[in-house]
């Protein structure tokens, strides 16, 4: 088993003044994928926080954020890596209202999913899934002063 502390992510939050960051929270949460079955035999599955965590489990990857400054924030963007001991799960950094976009070269370029590409030999190919190295999401919306969301993405240790 792999302690979660391992996979805690370092995560970059972009605002478009640097003096609101102090106010801008985002916490961190590792939750691991727990699976029960409800009284008529269909799979419930919740997520935890993770202590420890076995190759094949799922992961999910939380951040929770909170603007506490006295004024609305535009163009925020939040990156978070995607540790190489995970293998992203496809779709699941999808959110509403927020442009998501993925990097396969340790976030030097960000991209739409479809456009991602790494070179293999002499020629490009689309990344996969365990190639995905960070994930940004660009706010298409001002956070308004008191409000608190969420992003996250979901992946499998290998």
């Amino acid at each position: 088993m792999i302690k979660y502390s391992l996979l805690t992510l370092g995560v970059a939050v972009a605002l478009s003044a640097p003096a609101f960051a102090s106010t801008f929270q985002a916490t961190q949460t590792v939750e691991v994928a727990k699976v029960s079955i409800d009284e008529t035999g269909e799979e419930i599955k919740t997520f935890i926080e993770a202590v420890e965590i076995s190759p094949g489990d799922e992961v999910r990857y939380r951040l929770t954020y909170d603007n506490q400054t006295a004024n609305e924030i535009v163009d925020v963007n939040l990156v978070m890596p995607v540790p190489v001991e995970i293998t992203f799960i496809e779709g699941s950094a999808m959110t509403d209202g927020i442009s998501v976009l993925y990097s396969a070269d340790e976030g030097e370029s960000f991209s739409r999913r479809s456009d991602v590409s790494v070179l293999a030999g002499d020629a490009e190919r689309i990344a996969t899934s365990d190639e995905i190295t960070h994930i940004k999401w660009t706010f298409t919306e001002a956070i308004a002063t008191g409000e608190t969301g969420e992003i996250s993405f979901r992946g499998i240790l290998q």
